[in-house]
């Protein structure tokens, strides 16, 4: 298994996304990055093992989707992951006659991520839409605040510190869309999580004990010869 990885993991043997991207390697590939965004250096790690034909995690095709709010929320929904309802629409118009206040809004624009807004007034609405979809040029994803937003980072699934129902929509997020490091965001309603978005981390974000978790997973993954594909 080749590690790509533009994080230092110390005592773990890694290429480098620059050189990696200029090679034509044949392996199965752990893609290892703080930002899967389109047009990123974790992106196109990704797109270059496919069109090489290695095998790679996680897949161009789970990074798009899992940062896109609106399909990461169809497809979690679909293997089961609990999700809130939501609206996609450019027209603060329509978020106003089809929903109620308060909302989270989260932006659909492939370029940029700005993690997500509230909205409790017509006033903070407009503004989190013009803001989220660069003046209206995009959509935006709005769904209804019913509890309290938690905000957390998932290595390979794991969130230290969460309590059991949050832990366990983190693994299955990952089981999902096999995205390795990354911040996600979900809303606790009494005793029920709900996934809402998902984020890149930045670097800074990576505190010495996640990088200690990243290379003991890789290191056991090693080991046991794990063949890990999506």
């Amino acid at each position: 298994m080749l590690v790509v990885s533009n994080i230092d993991l110390t005592n773990l043997q890694t290429m480098q996304p620059e050189a990696f991207l200029k090679s034509s390697i044949r392996a199965t590939v752990l893609n290892i990055n703080n930002d899967y965004r389109y047009m990123k250096t974790g992106y196109y790690v990704s797109m270059h093992a496919e069109v090489l034909g290695d095998a790679v995690t996680p897949s161009s095709e789970n990074i798009i989707e899992a940062n896109r709010t609106p399909i990461l929320l169809l497809r979690a929904s679909k293997a089961g992951i609990a999700t809130l309802p939501y609206l996609v629409t450019g027209s603060v118009k329509q978020i106003l006659t089809e929903t109620a206040f308060p909302l989270v809004v989260f932006p659909v624009n492939p370029f940029s991520y700005s993690g997500y807004k509230t909205a409790k007034n017509r006033s903070s609405l407009y503004r989190a839409v013009k803001s989220l979809s660069m003046n209206y040029k995009f959509p935006v994803c709005a769904e209804p605040m019913k509890g309290e937003m938690v905000t957390f980072k998932s290595m390979f699934g794991r969130c230290e510190g969460q309590p059991e129902n949050v832990r366990r929509l983190s693994e299955k997020v990952h089981e999902v869309f096999r995205i390795p490091i990354c911040k996600l965001h979900v809303q606790r309603v009494e005793d029920e999580v709900f996934l809402c978005g998902l984020q890149p981390l930045d670097k800074a974000e990576i505190l010495p004990h996640d990088l200690e978790l990243i290379r003991n997973k890789i290191s056991g993954m090693s080991d046991a010869g794990v063949h890990l594909v999506g």
